[in-house]
């Protein structure tokens, strides 16, 4: 029953944290793919010490919270379309263990389908004109250079996704859960 507790416990406060970040979002300048990023961090303990289930109840309430108080839609999205990823690497990397280039290749497939939807949702369904105007003045090479800058923040994303949670696991996870 403790245990119990304390897993609710720390879920909660990592969806504070998560959506205390989002918020940040529209506070600081530039921040719209930063702070998606850090707000998924906060899903590491969960998936690791909780499970899967907290760790997606989670990311679902960061996500519904970063839609209604965040004044960055952008980054609320991004959050949905790709906030759960710290959730789905472990089992990707497991699941391709033996083949490195395979999992790359997942991982790049998954965040440029899911930005691609993102965007396609912008522009198609939800018309967010400020959204539109910023990528609408862009020229097709500087679109093209952010996508390939998005696919390389993401490898980077995912060794700092890796070194974090092994920070959390030695030093942080002894504290919360033994």
């Amino acid at each position: 029953m403790r245990a119990n507790s304390r897993r609710m416990a720390v879920s909660g406060m990592m969806v504070a944290l998560g959506a205390a970040v989002m918020l940040l979002g529209g506070v600081i300048p530039l921040a719209t793919f930063c702070c998606p990023a850090l707000a998924g961090l906060a899903l590491i303990p969960l998936v690791f010490d909780c499970g899967r289930t907290l760790a997606w109840c989670a990311w679902g309430a960061i996500s519904l919270l970063g839609l209604m108080l965040c004044p960055d839609k952008e980054a609320a999205l991004l959050f949905v379309f790709l906030g759960y990823y710290p959730i789905v690497k472990w089992d990707i990397d497991v699941r391709f263990a033996r083949r490195p280039w395979l999992r790359r290749l997942v991982k790049l497939l998954l965040w440029n389908v899911a930005v691609g939807a993102m965007y396609a949702l912008i522009f198609f369904v939800l018309r967010l004109d400020e959204i539109m105007a910023d990528y609408m003045d862009a020229t097709l090479a500087m679109t093209l250079l952010t996508l390939v800058m998005g696919n390389v923040t993401l490898a980077l994303y995912d060794v700092a996704l890796a070194r974090f949670a092994a920070i959390y696991i030695v030093r942080f996870r002894p504290k919360l859960f033994h």
